[in-house]
């Protein structure tokens, strides 16, 4: 019994022993001591921040091992090395030994030095010097390169006494500035134009319209943030078969025209601007109203003052058959020309059919080029230069017309029995040419030579046609008729021909097949205002 007791009591005292030494049979070490925190007050540090102005951006320290090294390290495109050396700053701050930073630190919200070492907790507010990232972005020159959606991060390193430390990345997220500029950089032959637009939002798109127009046309993005405006072009097929380009309505950019640029989301506008193109090309004398005199030479040396449709000391229209029908032989009675200035309304071509001699058949006309006469025959030379500086989309011209039937049959027109007694019809038409000379047409008591229609034919011997507007009049206009001549491109990528020895054609005439001598001798035809529609 007294065995038992004793082995009872010595058990107790071991247990106490134990429990004295702190060794209860379970694994009870002193746990470690608490890392620093860093955390954002009122948000979430590990999630990017929208800097806004104004905004709250506070930090939150604990180091219960007290702290013992703080830094900061600053990447941003705004906050760049540079920049922050302009107020006494780097991009790599130490808030525990600032050096010559503590002031500028401080003006900035950090503390620094003693505010910092062997603190177990600090706030310290950063919400001014967070919005100035977009203040930065204001600055002119700065915004040119960086008016981009952006990060700027704030590296913060905590280490404490017993070397614990913690790091956090605080990400301020800029959304760049919607901006959108036109570049100034119209092609008006190529019908195109860029705009920058920086910062189109998720869903956005650019636009462009002509000035108050229905419809917007969507922009195609080039690279980077920049947007091309371009014309749309259309194919089709002629009535000669021949493939031929027009340019689809609202898109491309086109002389004297007002454009509205947009960024635009959900049918809104987020940002917008203007600009107008340059006025364009105009055509000489297109108003009809200069005429003059050329003096015309016969083959006997005899002069003879011609009707010239043209103000003095320009060469750009002229007629068939004015010099052979102004011939008055001595006489001061002038025959009445095939193209003169209407007299009931001056300033307005009048084109008159005749019979030259009472029995040739002659159709009134008009062409820019230069007219020939020799012999019983005359050649119409096609094509002028001209400066092209913008492609039209088309030619306005203004007419009146009377038409009749077919009663003058060319003895050299091959079809010309089936159009006797048919309705005759008037032409107005232009080409863009590209050539190394002019283009003759010979027609008068002789067989016709060197027809040509733009209509079917992409090219001559002297070059190629690159787009043409074509209007057949088939009815008497006894009133002004304002007639649009849409162009049909046939080379839509060709290169601006202003260079090019010959490159306007413009041709009126009272008879179709007038070349051939075939059409109405009563035809008549006035015009007016030609000019480029953009």
């Amino acid at each position: 019994m007294k065995k038992l007791v004793s082995m009872t009591m010595a058990m107790a005292m071991m247990a106490a022993l134990f429990v004295a030494c702190g060794d209860d049979g379970t694994d009870d070490e002193t746990p470690p001591p608490a890392v620093p925190t860093i955390a954002l007050d009122g948000g979430d540090i590990d999630q990017p921040q929208e800097i806004t102005n104004p905004m709250s951006v506070k930090i939150g320290v604990t180091a219960p091992g007290a702290i013992a090294g703080f830094t900061v390290t600053i990447d941003s495109p705004a906050l760049t090395a540079e920049m922050l050396a302009t107020v006494g700053l780097a991009t790599e701050l130490n808030l525990v030994n600032p050096g010559s930073m503590a002031e500028a630190l401080g003006a900035l919200g950090f503390p620094s030095g003693e505010a910092v070492s062997g603190k177990t907790a600090l706030t310290f507010d950063i919400s001014k010097l967070v919005p100035m990232i977009a203040q930065i972005y204001l600055v002119p020159m700065i915004a040119q390169i960086y008016n981009e959606t952006s990060d700027h991060k704030f590296i913060l390193k905590v280490t404490d006494a017993k070397g614990k430390s913690t790091t956090k990345t605080l990400t301020c997220h800029l959304t760049g500035k919607v901006a959108l500029a036109y570049n100034n950089d119209a092609d008006l032959w190529a019908n195109t134009a860029t705009v920058t637009a920086a910062n189109v939002p998720d869903g956005g798109s650019v636009q462009y319209r002509v000035k108050g127009a229905a419809d917007w046309t969507d922009a195609v993005l080039v690279e980077g943030s920049k947007y091309r405006l371009a014309p749309v072009y259309e194919t089709s097929k002629n009535a000669a078969g021949l493939d031929v380009h027009t340019i689809k309505a609202g898109t491309g950019v086109f002389a004297a025209t007002t454009y509205e640029v947009r960024i635009a989301k959900d049918g809104q506008a987020v940002d917008s601007k203007e600009f107008a193109t340059a006025v364009g090309d105009k055509i000489p004398n297109g108003d009809m109203s200069g005429w003059s005199k050329r003096i015309w030479i016969d083959g006997s040396n005899n002069e003879f003052p011609i009707t010239y449709p043209n103000p003095e000391g320009m060469k750009v229209w002229d007629s068939g058959n004015n010099a052979f029908l102004e011939q008055n032989n001595g006489e001061e009675t002038l025959f009445t020309p095939l193209c003169r200035q209407d007299e009931t309304e001056p300033g307005t071509a009048r084109l008159q059919a005749r019979m030259v001699l009472g029995f040739v058949f002659a159709p009134g006309n008009m062409f820019t080029g230069d007219f020939d006469y020799s012999g019983f025959s005359g050649t119409v030379n096609f094509g002028k230069p001209y400066a092209w500086t913008a492609r039209p989309r088309a030619l306005k011209v203004r007419y009146k017309a009377q038409i009749g039937k077919i009663d003058k049959v060319g003895s050299y027109d091959p079809d010309g029995a089936s159009y006797q007694d048919k309705q005759d019809c008037a032409r107005i038409f232009v080409a863009v040419v590209n050539w190394k000379a002019q283009h003759g047409v010979t027609s008068g008591m002789t067989a016709p030579t060197g027809m040509w229609d733009p209509a079917t034919a992409k090219s001559l011997d002297e070059g190629a046609i690159l787009g043409y507007g074509d209007l057949v009049i088939t009815q008497t206009a006894t009133g002004w008729i304002e007639a649009t001549l849409p162009f049909n491109w046939y080379a839509k990528d060709a290169a601006n021909p202003a260079s090019a020895p010959f490159s306007l054609v413009i041709s009126c005439a009272t008879s179709m097949r007038g070349d051939y001598l075939t059409g109405c001798s009563t035809n008549t035809m006035q015009v007016d205002d030609f000019e480029w529609a953009y």
